[in-house]
């Protein structure tokens, strides 16, 4: 992620221990533990902006730590009993940041055993009890959580924890996301139907429908000047151009115009329903040239009026770092194990094998009956 998210790390220990002297002066435990939650924070300040109290052993202290993070704006938190610890400690917790989601960790504090261990050892060790209890209070309390387990030391349990946190980040920055719908749902294909209002409230996610002839105004308003800009910035990618003037100028205008589409009403998807009649109709071809500026923007791009697909891409655009393109599986081949898979329509360039030129070809399916032959890019 670009910006580190928030993240809330719970660590405790029983505060039993301490009261009847298991964590007293004679015992090094208290600062062996302090050592382990301290690398346990160091290690997420790697990926993640932490807000950390230390170990919480007590009502007052659980609660403290709760407020702060509430404060701090926590995308996510960490709860971990690095030792034995009473289920009032993470209720508290609960209970002030609610709605939070919980990634449920037990942290080892060993790799591996001695042969012959002390007590003080065994204790140190018994976080697992914690865990094993603290999860079967969560579930009876029907919390969602992620699970994570292993020595605290071990970097691909941090790798894990990136994951989780990162993907819960995406989650949340769903509330903020437009999708543009032109211009409304595909008849021809059910499956890619969504009831957009449960869309908005489980995830926030709002659409925003688009009229053809809105789109048909802002291509026929571009300039000689605007259209040259563009193919030259097509030559400057490398493309291949096999379509004439005529056919690339229209291209041309609409893919400009969905850009000017999309950056007015702030939009970072876009489901098009491109085999409806009226499209074809009102624009004279299916929009589908690619515009390299939308990879820079971060805009994905479906087909078929596909808002779930458009939805999943702008996921894993954001997750990966990784622009997705729309396509579907073909046929299979079950001999070689493997699958035919394509899709006309847009695609994002910036996927195409470097080793291979990008070619703008005619729309291979409606160059014969749409009144232009409209151009669409290959390899």
């Amino acid at each position: 992620m670009d910006i580190k998210p928030k993240v809330g790390v719970f660590l405790f220990t029983a505060g039993w221990f301490r009261e009847v002297g298991l964590q007293g002066k004679s015992s090094n435990l208290s600062d062996e533990v302090d050592e382990i939650a301290s690398t346990i924070n160091i290690n997420l300040s790697e990926f993640a902006q932490t807000s950390f109290k230390g170990v919480i052993f007590s009502e007052e202290s659980a609660r403290n730590a709760a407020l702060e993070a509430k404060v701090f704006g926590i995308d996510t938190m960490i709860v971990s009993p690095l030792m034995w610890s009473e289920d009032i400690l993470l209720k508290t917790i609960l209970k002030e940041l609610p709605g939070i989601p919980v990634i449920f960790c037990n942290f080892l504090p060993y790799e591996n055993f001695e042969k012959f261990m002390s007590f003080d050892k065994m204790l140190k060790g018994s976080g697992t009890v914690g865990a094993l209890q603290m999860s079967g209070f969560l579930k009876r309390e029907e919390f969602l959580y992620a699970p994570v387990f292993g020595y605290y030391k071990d970097k691909n349990v941090y790798k894990e924890l990136k994951r989780h946190i990162n993907a819960i980040s995406v989650s949340k920055s769903l509330k903020a996301l437009k999708v543009g719908v032109l211009p409304y749902r595909c008849d021809q294909m059910t499956v890619t139907y969504v009831d957009e209002f449960n869309l908005h409230k489980l995830y926030g996610i709002e659409l925003c429908y688009i009229e053809l002839q809105k789109v048909k105004d802002a291509a026929q308003s571009f300039s000689n000047e605007d259209i040259s800009s563009f193919k030259s910035l097509l030559y400057s990618k490398g493309f291949e151009i096999e379509v004439d003037e005529r056919n690339l100028t229209e291209a041309i205008k609409y893919s400009l115009a969905l850009e000017k589409i999309i950056k007015k009403n702030g939009l970072k998807a876009m489901a098009i329903n491109d085999v409806i009649e009226e499209m074809h109709d009102c624009f004279g071809l299916r929009p589908c040239l690619a515009n390299p500026r939308l990879s820079d923007y971060g805009i994905n791009i479906a087909m078929e009026a596909d808002i779930a697909a458009s939805v999943a891409m702008h996921m894993l655009d954001q997750y990966l770092k990784c622009a997705p393109f729309y396509t579907e599986i073909l046929c299979a081949d079950i001999k070689n194990n493997s699958l035919i898979m394509g899709h006309m329509g847009y695609y994002d360039c910036i996927n195409s094998d470097p080793a291979y030129p990008v070619k703008i070809i005619s729309d291979p399916e409606y160059k014969t009956t749409d009144r232009f032959t409209g151009a669409a890019c290959t390899t």
